[in-house]
């Protein structure tokens, strides 16, 4: 079975060479594709949009269509705009199913068992997406620390006299990414005529910061009600800095956790290393004979649950 299925991997591995050149051909020496961006560059310098209005004409019938019959290519696609990185949905599959046949080939050449070497390409065509949750995380976190600086900067400029409007778009003029690019973004939209309301609700689907809803419904409940929007942003500031002072003192009290987390899952790999340089041929038992791959499936398992639990711990909500 094996044996047959190596070519049919190694052929699929040369289609997708052939794929990602003639992706990265299209993309950096396409002629028409740089003269449409171009035409579009001179449409969001002429009307001042936002981003996203503007990739939307860029997108493909079987990307709308993949966004209307598929929730998990639409949750990749937010995932990708909140870590705000330059590689799109199409670029991040490509790179994952090249990982997934790489290893694939490599592992049937080596005539490794299959169970194994599929839970091995997953894996590993995963670290992609792992990746890109830890950027997404890391802006968030970077937009949550700056956000109670934003609302007294905010509340400062309308003490002065500035409207609401004039002092988001202070704000995305002075402060560095990613408070000043999502906030200059907001501007950009009211000034390009979409409502008040619906401004806040793009950012909040860009950003998906708990502390930044917070400060949208508050400016949608005054934006209905009205009343003295300066003292409620100095509110919200305040208790933003409490539950920042908290995080901290919760991640502070849960290093233990995730120090011991991190010691137990290098332990083993460690451990196979050294006794792979003392005595390869003891070690080589572990992934040459059936029992040894069994037992390297079993021990995987274990260490993903495990690390599954110890996370559980000690990721604490505020």
């Amino acid at each position: 079975m094996s044996t047959f299925l190596i070519p049919f991997f190694a052929f699929a591995a040369v289609m997708l060479i052939m794929l990602l050149l003639y992706g990265v051909w299209v993309l950096f020496f396409d002629k028409s594709k740089h003269l449409k961006k171009q035409r579009l560059q001179t449409i969001q310098n002429t009307f001042d949009s936002s981003r996203q209005s503007i990739s939307s004409a860029q997108d493909s019938k079987l990307e709308i269509w993949l966004r209307s019959r598929s929730k998990r290519f639409t949750r990749l696609e937010n995932r990708i705009n909140i870590a705000h990185v330059s590689i799109n949905a199409w670029g991040l599959m490509g790179i994952m199913l090249a990982l997934f046949t790489v290893v694939m080939v490599l592992g049937l050449l080596r005539q490794t068992n299959p169970l194994l070497l599929l839970v091995l390409a997953v894996a590993i065509a995963s670290t992609p997406l792992k990746w890109l949750s830890q950027q997404a995380n890391k802006r968030r976190k970077a937009f949550g620390d700056k956000l109670p600086e934003t609302l007294d900067y905010i509340s400062r400029a309308m003490r002065a006299g500035h409207s609401l409007t004039s002092a988001i778009g202070m704000v995305g003029k002075e402060l560095a990414d990613p408070i000043g690019i999502e906030f200059k973004m907001v501007f950009d939209e009211i000034a390009f005529g979409i409502p008040f309301k619906e401004t806040l609700v793009h950012l909040g689907q860009r950003v998906q910061s708990f502390d930044l809803n917070f400060f949208i419904i508050s400016l949608m409940i005054h934006h209905e009600a009205g009343g003295n929007l300066t003292e409620l942003l100095d509110g919200l500031s305040g208790t933003m800095r409490e539950r920042i002072k908290l995080r901290g003192k919760i991640r502070t009290l849960s290093s233990e956790g995730r120090s011991s987390a991190w010691v137990l899952g290098c332990m083993p790999f460690f451990m196979v290393g050294m006794l792979t340089l003392v005595n390869p041929p003891y070690m080589s038992l572990l992934w040459t004979t059936h029992q040894g791959q069994t037992l390297l499936l079993i021990s995987s398992g274990l260490m993903a649950a495990g690390f599954y639990s110890l996370n559980s711990i000690t990721q604490i909500k505020v």
